[in-house]
């Protein structure tokens, strides 16, 4: 089975980019993404 792209998010430099990132790996920003994608997702 391919992957499936389930967010995507455009940065306008790499700095924000990494900062962005470190968030999204953290605890709050792993809830942030699944209250996100709740609807998509069968979670």
């Amino acid at each position: 089975m391919p992957w499936e792209i389930l967010y995507h998010e455009v940065s306008f430099n790499k700095q924000d980019a990494i900062a962005t990132e470190k968030y999204l790996k953290s605890e709050m920003g792993r809830r942030y993404l699944k209250n996100r994608l709740k609807n998509q997702l069968d979670f």
